[in-house]
This record gives C-alpha cells, sequence and structure tokens, in this order.
C-alpha cells in the first residue's frame, strides 16, 4: 500500500495544473494577498503555523482517497 500512495504521490508532483485548477490557485492567491496584507512578523509565523497543518490535513486526506480507491479496484478486478 505504501508503494501505491508514493506511486500517486510522483505523479501528482510530476503533474502540470489543469487550467480549471491554476484559475483557482490564482484567485486564492489573491484573495490571501488581500487577506495578509497588513500581518505583523507574529502573525505571519501563526499564519504558517495553520497552513501548514492545513497542508497537512489535505495530505491525509489525498492518501485517504487513494486507499479507498485502491482497496475498491482491487476489490473489482482481484475479486478480494
Amino acid at each position: 500500500m505504501n508503494h501505491v500512495l508514493q506511486l500517486v504521490r510522483d505523479i501528482l508532483e510530476n503533474e502540470k495544473r489543469t487550467a480549471k485548477e491554476q484559475l483557482q490557485l490564482n484567485k486564492i492567491c489573491e484573495l490571501e494577498d488581500k487577506f495578509v496584507k497588513s500581518f505583523s512578523k507574529e502573525k505571519w509565523k501563526e499564519y504558517f503555523d495553520l497552513d501548514i497543518e492545513k497542508g497537512q490535513l489535505h495530505n491525509l486526506e489525498i492518501d485517504r482517497a487513494i486507499e479507498i480507491t485502491y482497496k475498491a479496484c482491487k476489490k473489482l478486478f482481484l475479486g478480494h
């Protein structure tokens, strides 16, 4: 299972974003720039800490989706 997770992570990392994904990222960046415009150093640190934790959750969600997909495919194609 760990090999499957790593394989999917590697593929995701090497794939280019779709136009739709890039547009969404641009929107997020614009809103984030407005939001953090007047942050102090302390607020920036808090914001980065929060962002890291949100990234960790996102990674866990991706891993879970991969695990579920793997189990489903295994059942469908191998009958296990």
